[in-house]
Protein backbone atom coordinates (compact mmCIF):
# COMPACT_ATOMS: atom_id res chain seq x y z
CA UNK A 1 0.00 0.00 0.00
CA UNK A 2 3.08 2.43 0.86
CA UNK A 3 4.07 1.84 -2.80
CA UNK A 4 0.54 2.76 -4.49
CA UNK A 5 0.83 6.13 -1.95
CA UNK A 6 3.98 6.88 -3.40
CA UNK A 7 3.01 6.44 -7.28
CA UNK A 8 0.36 8.63 -6.31
CA UNK A 9 2.51 11.12 -5.21
CA UNK A 10 4.69 10.60 -7.89
CA UNK A 11 1.85 11.10 -10.20
CA UNK A 12 0.79 14.00 -8.96
CA UNK A 13 3.82 15.99 -9.08
CA UNK A 14 4.94 14.80 -12.45
CA UNK A 15 1.26 16.35 -13.56
CA UNK A 16 2.83 19.80 -11.93
CA UNK A 17 5.55 19.97 -13.61
CA UNK A 18 4.88 21.95 -17.22
CA UNK A 19 6.83 20.55 -19.88
CA UNK A 20 8.09 23.52 -22.63
CA UNK A 21 9.38 23.56 -25.92
CA UNK A 22 12.79 23.90 -24.34
CA UNK A 23 12.42 21.32 -22.30
CA UNK A 24 11.16 20.75 -18.71
CA UNK A 25 11.03 23.18 -16.36
CA UNK A 26 11.63 23.08 -12.69
CA UNK A 27 8.80 24.02 -10.28
CA UNK A 28 9.14 26.19 -7.28
CA UNK A 29 7.99 24.69 -4.35
CA UNK A 30 4.92 27.13 -3.01
CA UNK A 31 6.38 29.60 0.18
CA UNK A 32 4.60 28.36 3.08
CA UNK A 33 3.81 31.62 5.10
CA UNK A 34 5.74 30.09 8.01
CA UNK A 35 9.32 30.62 5.64
CA UNK A 36 11.11 33.39 4.76
CA UNK A 37 11.72 34.04 1.40
CA UNK A 38 15.08 35.31 0.99
CA UNK A 39 15.73 36.95 -2.72
CA UNK A 40 18.65 35.11 -3.56
CA UNK A 41 19.13 37.47 -6.94
CA UNK A 42 18.80 40.24 -5.08
CA UNK A 43 21.50 39.52 -2.09
CA UNK A 44 24.24 38.13 -5.32
CA UNK A 45 23.46 41.67 -6.87
CA UNK A 46 23.90 43.45 -3.58
CA UNK A 47 26.79 41.50 -2.79
CA UNK A 48 28.21 41.83 -6.25
CA UNK A 49 27.98 46.05 -5.44
CA UNK A 50 29.07 45.92 -2.34
CA UNK A 51 32.11 44.40 -3.80
CA UNK A 52 32.35 47.00 -6.42
CA UNK A 53 32.43 49.85 -4.42
CA UNK A 54 34.92 48.03 -2.14
CA UNK A 55 37.32 48.04 -5.09
CA UNK A 56 36.35 51.31 -6.40
CA UNK A 57 37.27 52.68 -2.70
CA UNK A 58 40.67 50.83 -2.94
CA UNK A 59 41.86 52.57 -6.30
CA UNK A 60 40.38 55.73 -5.02
CA UNK A 61 42.84 55.33 -2.06
CA UNK A 62 45.76 54.23 -3.82
CA UNK A 63 45.58 56.94 -6.69
CA UNK A 64 45.18 59.77 -3.53
CA UNK A 65 48.06 58.01 -1.51
CA UNK A 66 50.24 58.58 -4.48
CA UNK A 67 49.66 61.68 -5.43
CA UNK A 68 49.53 63.05 -2.21
CA UNK A 69 52.78 61.14 -1.93
CA UNK A 70 53.74 63.21 -4.96
CA UNK A 71 52.99 66.41 -3.47
CA UNK A 72 54.51 65.45 -0.43
CA UNK A 73 58.09 65.04 -2.21
CA UNK A 74 57.83 68.34 -4.21
CA UNK A 75 57.46 70.29 -0.81
CA UNK A 76 59.94 68.33 0.67
CA UNK A 77 62.39 69.04 -1.71
CA UNK A 78 62.00 72.74 -1.32
CA UNK A 79 61.38 73.80 2.45
CA UNK A 80 64.18 74.10 4.72
CA UNK A 81 67.21 73.79 3.62
CA UNK A 82 66.25 72.65 -0.03
CA UNK A 83 64.53 76.28 -0.43
CA UNK A 84 67.80 77.93 -1.12
CA UNK A 85 68.39 75.33 -3.61
CA UNK A 86 65.03 76.24 -5.28
CA UNK A 87 65.60 79.82 -5.39
CA UNK A 88 69.12 79.48 -7.04
CA UNK A 89 66.98 78.17 -9.79
CA UNK A 90 65.59 80.17 -12.50
CA UNK A 91 61.83 81.74 -12.99
CA UNK A 92 60.90 79.55 -15.46
CA UNK A 93 62.35 76.31 -13.39
CA UNK A 94 60.49 77.84 -9.73
CA UNK A 95 57.19 78.39 -12.06
CA UNK A 96 57.05 75.36 -13.55
CA UNK A 97 58.23 73.72 -10.33
CA UNK A 98 55.22 75.17 -8.65
CA UNK A 99 52.93 74.66 -11.21
CA UNK A 100 53.23 71.31 -11.37
CA UNK A 101 53.00 70.89 -7.39
CA UNK A 102 49.35 72.81 -7.99
CA UNK A 103 48.07 70.12 -10.81
CA UNK A 104 49.17 67.31 -7.93
CA UNK A 105 46.92 69.06 -5.43
CA UNK A 106 44.04 69.52 -8.26
CA UNK A 107 43.46 66.11 -9.55
CA UNK A 108 43.70 64.85 -5.63
CA UNK A 109 41.04 67.44 -5.06
CA UNK A 110 39.39 66.30 -8.28
CA UNK A 111 39.10 62.58 -7.01
CA UNK A 112 37.72 63.09 -4.05
CA UNK A 113 35.29 65.39 -5.48
CA UNK A 114 34.00 62.41 -8.35
CA UNK A 115 33.78 60.39 -5.21
CA UNK A 116 31.70 62.27 -3.57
Amino acid sequence: MTSRNNAKHLDATLKSIDSTDDGEKCVTPPVEPSTVNIDRDGAVRRSMNRIMEMQQHTELHEELRKLLGHLHAQTMLISGEGLENFCNHNDQIKSDYLWAMTDTAERALKLLDDAC
